[in-house]
């Protein structure tokens, strides 16, 4: 019999704040944590905006306050943990996870289950959340944590991205908050960022029988591959459409059966319209009322990062039923039509939210959650 999975504690690191609730909270408020900063504007770099989380270690500092949320300590957990090959760091032999602050054998010394990370970039830390789902729906691990952790506030990941074009540039008189821009068509790419977010996957039965708070069930995980170009996606976005796909499939749900979509959202010119289209063809006649959201407005892009953080704002919409607005989406792009949410969150009753990461290089992941029933 297939194991229930659900979410019973989170930490997250993001530009809006370390804490999940300061990042739900600056969403709802349509709030950017997005600066300029002047060490970037310093260096005479073409890029010195950011999302800047002034913390150190938010790795350790996501997994610890999401354990304690769960209430478990880490000897009985295992860790599945996202780190993308931008973040790492050759020093003496050890792979750095970044802004971590830890290598990853440091970080994951305490975990007395199953250890692994994983590396296709932004999709990192879903397919990291759906892989600590399959250790627990197996039985290998009662509990385990899944994130990842993203440090891209460095002179060679802005200059890289700056010459890929996917990245915004400083223009003249910017509002820096607003330099990111999902969807809309004013969009210039996307803003780096630092964060870290872990989700405290455990199995259902387990959860119950310590009397533990459900923060949203795991129903559904899926994911592909585009083999099609290492630095953009097919335009008909069909990989992130099958993952999608896969995830509903696991979930055995159908695509009208989504309340809402967590969009990956990058606010770069070919990778929102990919996106758009494909999912316009997977909610097929429900696109026109289907709320979507990107996070990316308000905290840009942290990589490894992002697919953690945003399904930590999944669970609160499940919880909630809200869906946050995509900040600074003002103007939306005929080409990227769907029913986004813009200036103010919408109560859309949502109880099954669908989350998407397409990642550099091809690798798509999806994750369903649900409110949790008994």
């Amino acid at each position: 019999m297939r194991r229930r999975v659900v979410i019973t504690g989170t930490g997250a690191v993001s530009a809006l704040g370390g804490t999940p609730d300061a990042l739900w909270q600056g969403l709802l408020a349509d709030r950017s944590g997005i600066r300029r900063l002047p060490r970037l504007a310093a260096m005479g770099l073409p890029v010195t905006t950011g999302g800047e989380i002034g913390m150190e270690a938010p790795a350790d500092r996501a997994i610890a306050d999401a354990l304690a949320e769960a209430g478990l300590e880490a000897a009985g957990c295992g860790l599945v943990w996202g780190a993308g090959l931008d973040t790492f760091e050759l020093t003496g032999g050890d792979l750095s996870l970044g802004a971590a602050g830890s290598t990853f054998a440091t970080l994951a010394a305490p975990f007395g289950g199953p250890r692994r990370m994983i590396a296709v970039a932004c999709a990192s830390s879903t397919q990291a959340l759906g892989e600590a789902a399959l250790l627990v729906r197996r039985g290998r691990v009662e509990a385990c944590v899944a994130g990842g952790s993203s440090a891209m506030l460095s002179p060679f990941y802005l200059l890289g991205f700056a010459r890929l074009g996917a990245v915004a540039l400083d223009r003249g008189g910017d509002d820096p908050a607003a330099v990111c821009r999902p969807f809309d068509r004013r969009r210039q790419g996307f803003a780096l960022a630092d964060g870290a977010a872990a989700l405290v996957v455990e199995s259902y039965d387990s959860a119950r029988r310590r009397g533990a708070g459900m923060l949203a069930e795991l129903v559904g995980f899926g994911s592909s591959q585009d083999a099609f170009d290492l630095n953009r996606p097919p335009p008909d976005g069909a990989g992130a459409e099958l993952a999608a796909r896969r995830a509903l499939d696991d979930a055995s749900l159908d695509a009208g059966e989504i309340d809402a979509v967590n969009a990956h959202g990058t606010a770069t010119l070919v990778g929102d319209r990919a996106e758009a289209a494909a999912l316009r063809r997977l909610l097929n006649a429900e696109w026109r009322r289907t709320p979507v959201s990107s996070a990316k407005g308000a905290i840009g892009h942290a990589m490894a990062a992002a697919g953690a953080l945003e399904a930590i704002v999944a669970c609160r919409t499940c919880a909630t039923g809200l869906v946050p607005p995509t900040v600074n989406l003002r103007h939306p792009d005929p080409d990227c039509d769907l029913d986004h949410v813009i200036a103010e969150p919408r109560d859309a009753g949502a109880r099954t939210v669908l989350s998407l990461s397409l990642g550099m290089g091809g690798q798509n992941a999806a994750v369903v959650l649900r409110r949790v029933e008994e």
